[in-house]
Order: structure tokens, then C-alpha cells, then sequence
């Protein structure tokens, strides 16, 4: 992963230099997906703390202790980077970056435009040192208005963008974990850069990409938003026990084990196919479900029915039988399920690092490419290499490091 490479099929952003400023998850997500692609991302972090994720032991009740005694989190958004420590409090720290950024490619960062500000790395600090270069910011609630200097992370993102009410099973707000708004931001924001390249080879220049967490939670909640702004309604509550549509729903089975059916808009056949499934062809011609709509204005009744039906036999059973009758239904699983299931992995969706670490790679697949798996980056493990690359020799960076202006 260094500067130079030709571009190759399994490594569509080889040779591109991208300089990551970034803390926490949402913009180092954005830098891991570029070097899953690739790139060669220099992760640029605080001398003697690094990046606060590598600090955070804990979360949703889960430990995030690693092997090597760090957070957990740090190593699972910061895959294939290499480690700097620089100083940004002070100038000659400050000057060592805008070095890093002259001759790359994107800059991506999350932090505050107060920090950018005062560390001299604001679009204009950057775009003034090279025209060319792709600014990615990852912005808490807005780069605009009130929303701007408002701080910002991925709960309070959540509460603010109206998703809690969205994920919530009641009347109470609810808090999905697993950091969904950084995730979301974070995709988001590199889709952006490689928009943004594309670009910059039509025209030459450089520009700031941008997004937000809350940006990401509206355009993930577009079909809750989008019916409520056109027409005037909102989805209601999920709760299978008042399902309005009877066959997208979930049911408890015998053994305790849910089972979720997809039948969004059903056709008669499916009707047939379906009443044949869970051994009930006395449904089939029975006028008061004849059609979709019959079947929905009675959806009480027939959520009534369904729920006595699948407690009737244990999952496997239903698993089987609506496998062999080639109908829309999932097993409710859990995440311990899935991780277990050897099809995921046969799949692609999950990976290993060099070290044995799970991790999921990027959410699609080009042909060609395999997701290297190279770990996480000791703190600051390659800044002789990092500087050498610039051109610096053994002696002035042993001057700088002495000087602890990087580490």
C-alpha cells in the first residue's frame, strides 16, 4: 500500500495517498473502506493518547478490551492504515501535515471545524497547499446554521434525526447499538470521495465532500420521511401482535424460536401457496380472503390465525416446509446465529484479519477484489516509515521524535 502502485483489479485505489484526521468511527470507517480499496491511508493521530477509540474498554455493555490491550473499537474501523503521531498544537507538527497532504490525494477528517481551525487544517488551510486534493469532512449535525457548532455523536445524532422514535417497538424512544449513525456516515462520506476522484479527472481541481451523521439517519430513514412529508401519514409502531399485513410479519414457533414472513403484496398464487404451506387448503377458496385487499382488512383476525398456526411446530419444521414451497420467509435470528452460519462467510460478508480478527468488509463486491485483512496499526508503528517517505533522513526524524513532535 504505497504511493506508486498501479491501479490493479484487486486493487482499484492503489496509488491514491489519503491522509486520515480522524477520531472515533465515523471518519475512520471512511478512511478504512478507501484503504480496503487500496489506498494508501495514513492515519494520522494524538501523541501519547492516538485516536480516543483506542482508550473506549467498554460499550453497550459489551467489553471492547483487545489482545494487545487496547479498545477493540480502534481496530475494527482502522484496518489497513498506517500509524503517525504528530503534534498539531504546535507549527512545525501542523507544517509536517500540510507535507503529508501536498502530493495526496483526499484528506478525510471528523473533527470539530473549531480543532480544523486551530490546527490549520481547515479546506482552505489545505486547498490552498494543493488544489487538487479531495477534502472529506464528516460533520456531527450540520456544516451550516444553527446545526454547525452543535456537537454531536452517534446518540445524540440518533435522538435528533427522529430515528429513535422510528426504532422504538412502543411509545418510548429506543437506542439501536452498533454505532448505526457512524456507520451510515461514515459509508456515506467515501462513496462521496470516490464521486468527488471521479470528478477531479473530468476537471482537475479538488473539492470538499461532506456529509453528516444526521444526513446519513434522514437518507436511512427516506421511505419514513418521504410518506410522511407527500402524503401525509407516517408507517406506524412495528408490533407483531397488531400487524397490519398479516404476511409480513413475524410468528412465535413451538420451540420458542420467531420466523418472519415477506409477503409484502400478495398475489393469489401465493395466497394458495401459502395456505397450502401451513396445511390449511380450506383457506383457499374461502371468500372472505379471496383477494389482497380482503386479506388486509381483516388483518386482526388473520394474525390471530397465524400466530396459532406456527406455535403449532417447532422452526425447523417451518424452515423446511417453506424451503421446499419456495415462499418469501427468514428465521429470526440473533447475531450469534449469524456469525455461526459457515453460508456467511462462503458469501464474503465476513472476513478475518492477519491476526484472526472478525471483521464485515466492504458492503458490496467488485469483481476481482479481495478484502486484505491487514490489522489495525500499533499506535504510531509506522512514522520513520511515513516521514521517510517524504523524503526525511534518519537524522531529522530522530530530531522531530526527540522533540516530540511526533512520535
Amino acid at each position: 500500500m504505497r504511493r506508486g502502485k498501479d491501479v490493479t483489479l484487486t486493487r482499484p485505489l492503489a496509488g491514491l495517498k489519503v491522509v486520515d484526521l480522524t477520531i472515533w468511527v465515523q471518519g475512520p470507517l471512511a478512511g478504512q473502506l478507501l484503504a480496503d480499496l487500496g489506498a494508501d491511508v495514513i492515519k494520522v493521530e494524538k501523541p501519547g493518547q492516538g485516536d480516543f477509540a483506542r482508550g473506549l474498554m467498554s460499550l453497550y455493555g459489551a467489553s471492547l478490551k483487545s489482545e494487545r490491550g487496547d479498545g477493540f473499537l480502534f481496530d475494527m474501523v482502522n484496518r489497513n492504515k498506517r500509524s503517525i503521531a504528530v503534534d498539531l498544537n504546535r507549527a512545525e507538527g501542523q507544517d509536517l501535515v500540510h507535507r503529508l497532504v501536498k502530493d495526496a490525494d483526499v484528506f478525510v477528517t471528523n473533527l470539530q471545524p473549531e480543532t480544523l481551525k486551530q490546527f490549520r487544517m481547515t479546506p482552505e488551510d489545505l486547498s490552498a497547499a494543493n488544489p487538487r486534493l479531495i477534502y472529506a469532512l464528516g460533520a456531527g449535525l450540520g456544516r451550516h446554521g444553527d446545526l454547525v457548532h452543535l456537537p454531536a455523536q452517534d446518540t445524540t445524532a440518533t435522538a435528533f434525526s427522529g430515528f429513535m422514535y422510528t426504532a422504538s417497538a412502543g411509545e418510548e424512544p429506543s437506542y439501536l447499538p452498533g454505532a448505526l449513525a457512524d456507520v451510515m456516515a461514515g459509508t456515506n462520506l467515501a462513496f462521496g470521495v470516490l464521486a468527488a476522484l471521479r470528478q477531479r479527472d473530468a476537471t482537475g481541481e479538488g473539492q470538499v465532500v461532506a456529509t453528516s451523521l444526521l444526513q446519513g439517519l434522514i437518507w436511512l430513514q427516506q421511505l419514513a420521511l418521504g410518506t410522511m412529508a407527500n402524503i401525509g401519514s407516517g408507517f406506524r409502531t412495528f408490533d407483531s401482535a397488531s400487524a397490519t399485513n398479516p404476511f409480513m410479519n413475524i410468528y412465535r414457533c413451538a420451540d420458542g424460536e420467531w420466523i418472519a414472513l415477506g409477503f409484502a403484496n400478495m398475489s393469489r398464487e401465493s395466497w394458495l401457496d401459502l395456505c397450502a404451506a401451513i396445511e390449511r387448503p380450506d383457506l383457499q377458496d374461502d371468500e372472505r380472503y379471496a383477494r389482497n385487499s380482503d386479506r388486509l382488512g381483516r388483518a386482526p383476525e388473520l394474525v390471530q390465525l397465524m400466530t396459532r398456526i406456527f406455535i403449532e411446530k417447532p422452526r425447523e419444521e417451518w424452515i423446511a416446509i417453506f424451503r421446499e414451497a419456495s415462499l418469501p420467509f427468514a428465521p429470526v435470528r440473533r447475531l450469534a446465529d449469524v456469525l455461526a452460519d459457515r453460508a456467511i462467510r462462503e458469501e464474503g460478508l465476513l472476513g478475518s484479519t492477519d491476526s484472526g480478527v472478525v471483521f464485515a468488509p466492504p458492503p458490496f463486491m467488485l469483481e476481482g477484489v479481495t478484502n486484505p485483512g491487514a490489522d489495525a496499526p500499533e499506535f504510531a508503528s509506522d512514522t520513520f516509515s511515513v516521514l521517510t517517505d517524504l523524503g526525511m533522513d534518519a537524522g531529522e526524524i530522530a530530531r522531530l521524535q526527540s522533540d516530540q513532535v511526533v512520535w
